[in-house]
Formats: C-alpha cells, sequence, structure tokens
C-alpha cells in the first residue's frame, strides 16, 4: 500500500543525505517581525510579509500501481546515469507513470547537493521515444537544512491558516502555486511551511513544484515535496506518524528543510 497525489510518483533509491558535518550550516531563522541585516551597512532592512499557511487538504490513497523498482528499471540504464550524474549526492527522489504519454512510461526527479535532475519522456521528430534530460544546477557550498521535529498534543489547537504568525501582519500575496500544491503543503507544520516558500515571497517565480510519499493512512516512512524558481530549490524530506489517540490535524512529523541556490537552469 502506498500514498501518493496523482501529481506525484515513486520512490526509486533509498535517500542518501549530505553528511552531517559543522560545516553544514542550518537556516539563519529570523524571528516574524525581524528583518536580516544589510549586508553592506549593516543595517536592518524590512521583513517580507509572512508566508501564509494553507489549509490542509486530503492526502490521496493509490494502491495497484506499478512500485519504485519496476518504474525504475524502465529507464534506461544511460538515462539513469545521467540523471544521478547530475543529481550527484541523491537526497530524495521518485518517478511515477507519464499519464500523458502514450505508453504511460515513468518520468523520474533526483535531488541532490549537486542539482535538480528531470527525466520526461518524449517523442522526438521521427516520433519514436526518447527522454528529455533537464536540471538546475546547484551550488553544493550554498546547501542550508534545518531539522524540525513536530510532536503536538492530541488537544493542540487547531492549525492556524492566515500568516505565518498571527500577530506577523497581512501574509504576503500565494506564490504560484496550484491548489493540489497548497493542499499537500497545508499538511506540514507551520515552520516547514514557512521555509519552504521563504526565498519566493520576494518576488522569485516558481518553476517547478511536485512531491510524493508513501507509506499507510497513519504512518508515512517518505515523504518529499519541493519548489525550484530560477535562484533558489527548497524542500522538505521526512516522516509522519499519526500516534495513537491523536486525528491528521496533530499528527507528529520529522522533516529535514533544505535549502540550495541555483547556479543555472538547462533544458527546462
Amino acid at each position: 500500500m502506498r500514498l501518493m497525489d496523482d501529481n506525484a510518483g515513486t520512490v526509486i533509491f533509498r535517500p542518501v543525505f549530505p553528511p552531517e558535518a559543522t560545516s553544514v550550516p542550518s537556516f539563519p531563522v529570523v524571528p516574524s517581525g525581524q528583518g536580516p541585516l544589510d549586508q553592506q551597512g549593516g543595517r536592518e532592512v524590512a521583513r517580507p510579509s509572512a508566508p501564509r499557511l494553507h489549509q490542509a487538504g486530503k492526502m490521496g490513497l493509490s494502491e495497484g500501481a506499478p512500485l519504485r523498482d519496476e518504474l525504475w528499471a524502465r529507464i534506461s540504464p544511460a538515462v539513469q546515469g545521467r540523471l544521478t550524474g547530475h543529481a550527484g549526492t541523491v537526497i530524495e527522489w521518485f518517478a511515477d507513470e507519464d499519464t500523458s504519454d502514450p505508453g504511460r512510461r515513468p518520468f523520474a526527479v533526483l535531488y541532490g547537493d549537486r542539482g535538480l535532475a528531470f527525466a520526461e519522456p518524449r517523442l522526438n521528430t521521427e516520433h519514436r521515444p526518447v527522454y528529455a534530460i533537464s536540471r538546475y544546477e546547484l551550488d553544493p557550498a550554498s546547501y542550508k537544512r534545518f531539522d524540525l521535529d513536530h510532536r503536538p498534543p492530541p488537544t493542540a489547537a487547531p492549525r492556524w491558516t492566515g500568516p505565518a504568525t498571527p500577530s506577523a501582519g497581512p501574509p504576503a500575496p500565494d506564490i504560484a502555486l496550484n491548489q493540489n500544491a497548497k493542499n499537500v503543503l497545508g499538511n506540514l507544520p507551520a515552520k516547514a511551511q514557512e521555509l519552504l516558500q521563504a526565498p519566493f515571497l520576494g518576488g522569485e517565480p516558481v518553476r517547478d513544484c511536485n512531491w510524493y510519499y508513501l507509506g499507510h493512512p497513519h504512518h508515512l516512512t517518505m515523504f518529499f515535496f519541493f519548489i525550484a524558481g530560477p535562484r533558489s530549490v527548497t524542500a522538505a524530506t521526512g516522516t509522519k506518524l499519526i500516534p495513537v489517540g491523536h486525528t491528521d490535524a496533530t499528527a507528529h512529523w520529522s522533516l529535514r528543510c533544505h535549502r540550495t541556490s541555483v547556479v543555472r537552469r538547462v533544458g527546462r
């Protein structure tokens, strides 16, 4: 049994995180209402409006779809090698059948320390099946992460929707996510939602967004959500558990939030 959204995919590999080291910085979390320091003058500058927190939507259940190993095996070794070469050390990945392809060939996404790489089934000018490879090249030196262990009690208040904190003022305009993405994003803890959206609040457009999750209704053993733009890639990876006596609204999440700067976007 696996849980997934219609726009999501299936895992290909077991994730390999960048090594834990003091040289890998965590996010510079700035309290709401305070601005970061201007690099030139050392003065505080205006902080963007607080990210909007979204309403949780239903995360659908799918059974009987092809398993990850089968989907990965359908992609040629040459394409597999190109994807892993572009991604570098793999942080997370997924694949799924492309329902727009006549043969329902799988597409694949790999996110690593050096790239966010995509393989998408296409037809060439002779109408022969091929794969289009594209990627966001990432700067490994810019990689930052923030670990989040969210364990609310079963009697926790309902999730707040709106600004990241009620006192933060009016929320920023929605970044360009479709409603399905907002529904999935709304299931995450507020801090994870804030970190995923933060780089895009100042006007950076969203170019790509997708997600994948695996497990049972009460326990997602793997979760992956990413947002990519011309300058930034953010992602959340981890697990979700609904303990006995809890509901979906008070689920426990163990997440790692990632942020990396984009060097260039190739072929997408």
